[in-house]
């Protein structure tokens, strides 16, 4: 499986992209994720509609409002926004730009945004960092690149890939690997079980790169920890993916 040579042995990430290396708490963090399956030939009408929206919320100083903007090779742009619980589901997820924003204007926004897609989605995905490798002084940082992995399980063997996984995080730590990675567990809207493995990287020339020397330290010691991992998994998938700052928003005072 390509996890374990470009994947697991680079590990590093994200995010999906998260920025959150330094979080070692043992309570998962939660994070509201949709999606917007956009069609191919409007992505450039969807990223300027988007970048209008970030604008807009720049300029109106919009409070409550936070989300992080991936855009993923396959054509869907996933937006990120942290939650403290499912109660925060019910708040308004642009915050009060509806207060400050032109009525009229906001829904011509919204509306040429629609019509850049067919079908969009939610779910909530839970940041694990007790099984997530963040060694001291790594930092995603300048590394926008994203590469993430997901492992998809039967609900029978969660227990045990989850040992599997604890087993790979020691791995890398004892043998001093300096790449770290993040894992993320599906939750509430997802059809299957799976664990996701966020690496990240300059660009995907990094990520190989991190991923041959990583192989190199770890040596023949990975074969055994990494097949437990994979004989567990029900199917596997790879999508790469970029942070895009110049989509995203981040309120500073929220209500």
């Amino acid at each position: 499986m390509k996890i374990f040579k470009k994947g697991m042995l680079a590990l590093m990430t994200v995010v999906f992209a998260f920025n959150f290396s330094n979080a070692q708490d043992e309570q998962p963090t939660m994070f509201a994720v949709h999606t917007d399956n956009v069609k191919f030939n409007m992505m450039a009408k969807y990223e300027q509609m988007a970048k209008l929206l970030k604008d807009s919320c720049e300029e109106y100083k919009v409070k409550g409002a936070n989300w992080t903007t991936i855009s993923v090779e396959d054509g869907r742009y996933v937006h990120v926004t942290p939650i403290k619980s499912m109660a925060d589901l019910d708040k308004n997820p642009m915050g009060n730009l509806g207060e400050k924003m032109d009525s009229e204007k906001m829904s011509e926004m919204f509306d040429e945004m629609n019509d850049c897609y067919d079908s969009h989605s939610d779910a909530i995905v839970y940041y694990l960092p007790a099984l997530s490798y963040i060694p001291e002084g790594y930092s995603t940082e300048g590394k926008n690149h994203r590469e993430y992995h997901f492992l998809y399980y039967a609900p029978k063997d969660g227990k045990e890939m989850r040992e599997a996984m604890t087993k790979v995080k020691e791995m890398f730590k004892t043998k001093g690997v300096k790449n770290g990675y993040e894992v993320y567990h599906s939750g509430f809207g997802s059809e299957e079980s799976y664990f996701m493995v966020a690496i990240a990287g300059e660009d995907d020339l990094a990520i190989a790169q991190g991923g041959k020397e990583n192989d190199e330290l770890l040596g023949d010691d990975k074969d055994a920890v990494f097949y437990k991992v994979i004989s567990l998994t029900t199917k596997y998938d790879q999508v790469e993916g970029t942070v895009r700052p110049d989509l995203s928003y981040y309120s500073s005072d929220e209500d």
